[in-house]
């Protein structure tokens, strides 16, 4: 559990953030896609939970979607986190002594 809240704190407000700017800009298709996967991060109650939404914002790359610059930006910080969530999970970031 204490996984699945470091993601969803780490990753929450960055897309609340997006969903927000793609509903200003009008943007409804990809808006649905962010909100569904901001749902499934918060009905995850499990590490394996996460695989789903995680898998999902690597697809908006693969899906071809494109974005306003100022979206690009959430998006590009989205994914970057993402993967370093992933990696610190998998214990690959870890410190060396």
């Amino acid at each position: 559990m204490e996984t699945v809240t470091l993601v969803r704190n780490e990753l929450g407000p960055l897309l609340d953030r997006l969903i927000m700017q793609l509903e200003r800009e009008g943007n409804l298709t990809y808006r649905a896609h962010f909100t569904r996967i901001r749902r499934r991060l918060n009905c995850a109650n499990h590490d394996w939970e996460l695989a789903t939404p995680i898998i999902d914002l690597s697809a908006a790359d693969a899906m071809g979607f494109q974005f306003s610059s100022s979206a690009d930006v959430l998006v590009e910080r989205i994914l970057l986190k993402s993967q370093r969530l992933i990696r610190q999970l998998n214990g690959l970031d870890q410190p060396k002594h």
